[in-house]
């Protein structure tokens, strides 16, 4: 770095030396060197866990397209700034359950047959500030059986913590979808929205939820929002204050418990040293 000392300032680049102000001195330095060119990041070494972890993001990325979609009426009235974001990362996480292949290569696809997946799937939310369990004070579940959720009732005042701003009316349904992630594709259905008010004491839970005829995998959501009714005018309540959250998967790709941790610990079997005597017969050959 140097001071520039005469009757007038010099701003820019000249001849590779930079001119700019300071603290109302004129300085100048040599122009920095630029960054690592596009073939310097592919080829070097140095750069491979890198690439290797871009590759393998950026395969989530493209799945989290279709993952997006499975609930798309609940996440577009449930959801913050992150929610995109979160997806990412919950679905680069199941991709490092593939232990099959090396970092670099691992796939999805992999991953999601873990016996394990519900602990990462389930209690996933749309708007990570109004996470299920600060709404609703009772444990849900879904039986898949049945198709149906375990609330056969609710009592809006004890069960439910209401939002800040006025609300005097809560909606809740239900949605079901399959996720065929080797092939992109899926299939959804939605129940009828139940509407109750802050008043109400005991309500029935009646679901009318169609059940879905493919499998792959499973996944079941429950959507919480409120809004605020005066007269014949009903207010929706701003989306950060809804709740969409994955209560239940079923995973028909699921690799057997026992099966999977023999891939992940394969046994082996050691030489063994076994006496030339028990391997030939002795024979006598009478004189």
């Amino acid at each position: 770095m140097a001071k520039v000392t005469a009757p007038f300032k010099i701003k820019g680049t000249l001849s590779g030396i930079n001119f700019y102000d300071v603290s109302g001195q004129n300085l100048a330095r040599e122009k920095g060197k630029s960054g690592i060119t596009k073939q310097q990041f592919a080829n070097s070494e140095k750069f491979n866990h890198i690439r290797e972890h871009g590759t393998e993001f950026g395969s989530c990325v493209l799945k989290s397209r279709v993952f997006r979609l499975l609930a798309k009426q609940f996440y577009d009235k449930a959801k913050e700034v992150s929610f995109a974001g979160r997806v990412n990362k919950l679905l680069f996480e199941i991709l490092e359950e593939d232990t099959q292949n090396k970092i670099g290569e691992r796939k999805l696809e992999n991953g999601l047959q873990i016996p394990e997946l519900n602990e990462i799937l389930v209690n996933f939310e749309g708007n990570k500030t109004r996470p299920l369990k600060k709404v609703l004070n009772k444990k849900t579940s879904f039986d898949w059986k049945q198709n149906k959720i375990n609330l056969p009732t609710i009592n809006v005042e004890k069960d439910i913590n209401w939002p800040e701003p006025e609300a005097n009316r809560i909606h809740i349904q239900l949605a079901i979808a399959n996720w065929n992630y080797i092939e992109d594709t899926f299939e959804n259905q939605y129940s009828n929205e139940i509407i109750l008010e802050k008043t109400d004491a005991d309500a029935p839970l009646e679901f009318q939820l169609n059940k879905l005829q493919t499998k792959d995998l499973w996944i079941a959501f429950i959507f919480i929002g409120f809004s605020n009714k005066e007269r014949r005018k009903t207010k929706p309540l701003h989306k950060k204050w809804n709740t969409a959250t994955i209560i239940e998967i079923q995973n028909f790709n699921q690799k057997n418990k026992k099966n999977y941790d023999s891939m992940q610990n394969p046994v082996r079997v050691s030489h063994l040293s076994i006496p030339h005597s028990l391997l030939l017969p002795s024979i006598v050959i009478p004189s």
